[in-house]
């Protein structure tokens, strides 16, 4: 067996699982919950993870034997627990899982913010299924804390948030702004009274009536500047943007806003006022609505297409998925479907025995949906159309 290092990779979506996807030959997943017992420290969670590890290896031993001398080596390479441990040391604290994926001239290792269960699995393809409820959210997201003293611009990970910079000029404090580009007070009560009409200013756009209708505008058009900055920091970028702020001042923003995947769903209340973490915990409550949010349009979508356009037949979702012609792949979270693969799309330098021996025909599927770009969602499975554990909308 090729000796081969060990690689620590971050998957943020599932289009970024197609180059492990690509290997051929035998496959080696394995899922490890990791220890969270810290009473006595950081080396006894060490050995309860090398212990879990190998006792989660040995349960592919009756499996091995139906792959012959290949499947045996390629398991055995992975019995040392340094070769792994070492590679994911680093980032284990902060994460609940590890996954590892071994096939005979790659090895790589995932760290996963989700717990999930223990399990290994050998087979033609790798086993991606535990990964696909988290690669389906948001792993990395921005969070705008919008506040008349400071607002801020925040990069986030389910587990970190950091400040960025704005570019250069752009004045982050109300007050400060209008500081800046309020007219003397004669221009401003000519505004406020009509009199004044000097097109791009902020005088020019105070309406008359009620100062609290004029100090709106004054914020819109801080929120522009404010928008501007967002749209050039993030120029090029599709991660969503999870807008933090009180309820007035957030319905202003979303009416100015040029940010293309500006997130639904927000965090109501000042920032500033917020505790550590707070914000950042509330935000990804926020995107978990969004997610759920999708789902519900989806399978709204599937009920007005199922027919013609959409099936929760199994034997349909599989001939149109291996063809490429699934837009959309509803996954249930729970429910397996074995069975086994169509030996005729199986790699061609793919042991025989590998082709024969019974699989997640819903593991199977969500392969192929990735590797022909199609999308993918992890359903609840009360929520599947029909109790199905596959459900799909075709392309055509």
């Amino acid at each position: 067996m090729n000796l081969v290092k060990a690689e620590l990779v971050s998957f943020n979506s599932p289009t970024e699982l197609k180059t492990l996807l690509s290997a051929q030959g035998l496959c080696v997943s394995v899922y490890l919950p990791l220890s969270t017992n810290t009473k006595a420290g950081t080396n006894r969670n060490a050995k309860e993870n090398e212990l879990h590890w190998r006792e989660c290896l040995r349960t592919l031993d009756n499996k091995t034997t139906q792959f012959g001398a290949a499947g045996r080596e390629l398991v055995e390479s992975l019995y040392g627990w340094d070769l792994i441990g070492e590679s994911a040391e680093s980032g284990m604290a902060q994460r609940k899982s590890l996954a590892v994926f071994r096939s005979s001239n790659l090895l790589q290792v995932s760290l996963l913010d989700r717990p999930v269960a223990q399990r290994a699995v050998l087979g033609s393809r790798f086993y991606i299924r535990p990964l696909l409820g988290e690669l389906v959210r948001f792993r990395n997201f921005y969070l705008l804390a919008l506040s008349q003293k400071n607002t801020r611009l925040l990069r986030c990970t389910t587990h970190t948030s950091e400040e960025i910079s704005f570019p250069p000029g752009l004045n982050t404090d109300f007050e400060k702004w209008m500081n800046q580009v309020k007219p003397d007070h004669n221009a401003v009560y000519n505004a406020m009274t009509g009199s004044a009409q000097i097109s791009g200013s902020p005088s020019a756009l105070a309406p008359k009536g009620a100062d609290q209708d004029s100090k709106d505008q004054y914020l819109s058009h801080y929120f522009k500047q404010i928008d501007r900055g967002v749209n050039e920091t993030l120029k090029g970028k599709t991660e969503p943007v999870v807008l933090c702020g009180v309820e007035h001042e957030i319905s202003l923003y979303r009416e100015i806003n040029r940010y293309p995947h500006l997130a639904s769903e927000e965090v109501l209340g000042a920032p500033n006022s917020l505790k550590a973490g707070e914000m950042h915990a509330r935000a990804i409550e926020a995107l978990e609505r969004c997610y759920a949010a999708k789902v519900e349009r989806t399978l709204a979508d599937w009920n007005h297409r199922v027919g013609a356009g959409a099936s929760s037949r199994l034997a349909d979702i599989l001939t149109a998925v291996r063809e490429g012609r699934v837009l959309t792949l509803l996954v249930s979270d729970s429910q397996e479907q074995g069975g086994l693969f169509d030996e005729e799309r199986s790699p061609v330098n793919t042991p025989v025995a590998a082709r024969t021996v019974e699989e997640d025909l819903v593991n199977e599927a969500a392969v192929e949906a990735i590797l022909h770009a199609g999308n993918i969602l992890v359903v609840p499975h009360r929520r599947m159309p029909n109790g199905s554990a596959l459900a799909a909308i075709f392309r055509y």
